[in-house]
């Protein structure tokens, strides 16, 4: 993860029929459930409901619910510590500590379908499993250079208003999940004496920024 910056990743389990984004581990100690957003909520509200919205069943009103609790009021998704605090998960991980973004995707009621049941199962997830990877190409993208255009691993990339940065591979590429909306990006080196260049893309917007 660290090697490869991965940015968007959905990790695939069973036993209900909703997605869950961080955070998943409630900020207060004496609290099993409390509403926990991440400083990039809007993004993984849009993430799930991208899932959730183009699933055969998650958003039917229609079907019976999976056990007890409905979810349809948030349109097939939750935040994972509003539904049951869990300590230490791969998604607080990766947000925390890498530049991805991930999910748990619920894809059925059954945890163990049987095998006859299976390409039922993909159907109703087939479309939106695709729809949730062109996901990927939404937000920014572009390459962090020195003056003589070398790559530079590790350089940090901020945006105003979010509390949340990011960092470029080892071979410098850049690519982060962002809603479209107005962004003020500042791009800072490893190192301070170190100089840099930076081009990102928006669509099919370049801006090419150097720091002496």
């Amino acid at each position: 993860m660290e090697k490869i910056p991965f940015v968007l990743g959905g990790n695939l389990q069973g036993g209900e029929l909703v997605v869950a984004y961080p955070y998943d581990m409630v900020r207060s100690a004496w609290k099993t459930q409390e509403h926990t957003p991440t400083p990039d909520d809007h993004v993984f509200r849009w993430l799930a409901y991208s899932y959730a919205s183009t699933h055969r069943l998650m958003t039917d009103a229609r079907r019976r619910v999976c056990h007890t609790e409905d979810f349809q009021k948030e349109d097939g998704t939750i935040n994972g510590a509003s539904w049951h605090t869990v300590a230490g998960s791969l998604n607080d991980f990766s947000y925390l500590h890498t530049n991805c973004f991930e999910l748990s995707i619920y894809v059925g009621c059954d945890k163990y379908p049987h095998e006859s049941e299976l390409p039922e199962e993909w159907e109703n997830n087939r479309e939106s499993l695709i729809v949730f990877m062109e996901q990927v190409h939404r937000g920014i993208k572009g390459l962090v250079r020195d003056l003589h255009g070398k790559g530079i691993p590790n350089a940090i990339i901020s945006v105003e208003g979010v509390n949340h940065d990011v960092r470029t591979g080892n071979m410098s590429p850049l690519k982060a999940a962002i809603r479209d909306h107005d962004l003020t990006l500042c791009t800072s080196p490893p190192a301070p004496t170190v100089p840099l260049s930076t081009q990102l893309c928006l669509g099919n917007f370049c801006l090419l920024t150097y720091y002496p």
